[in-house]
């Protein structure tokens, strides 16, 4: 898989994750993939594949700062982290969990 093809992938999982919970994408460098300003919550979107479902998401230190700092700017109350796990062309599920820097995908609850 190229670098194209796996930016590709995680952009399907933000506009999921948008049109499932509501809020916008943003831009590919901002601090969070999808903003709902109206509900004043943030989703930190991670997509994989089905395969790494077991997988730890990692969210680096600095990476964490930034998302702190765009919450205190813009009135963010809340930041979730959700995990996109995408086992074929129909058959997505996502998991939702607090935003911190160490998740395991198993231990994030279920959306249905």
């Amino acid at each position: 898989m190229t670098g194209y093809d796996k930016f590709i992938t995680c952009r399907k999982g933000e506009r999921i994750v948008s049109r499932r919970l509501g809020g916008k994408t943003t831009p590919h460098n901002a601090p969070f993939d999808v903003v709902d300003f109206g509900q004043s919550i943030a989703y930190e979107v991670k997509t994989m594949h089905g395969l790494s479902r077991a997988s730890v998401v990692h969210i680096t230190p600095a990476a964490l700062q930034r998302k702190h700092e765009f919450m205190s700017a813009y009135g963010i109350n809340t930041a979730y982290l959700v995990a996109v796990v995408i086992y074929g062309p129909d058959h997505i599920e996502l998991y939702i969990g607090d935003l911190k820097s160490h998740v395991r995908v198993t231990s994030m609850r279920r959306l249905n």
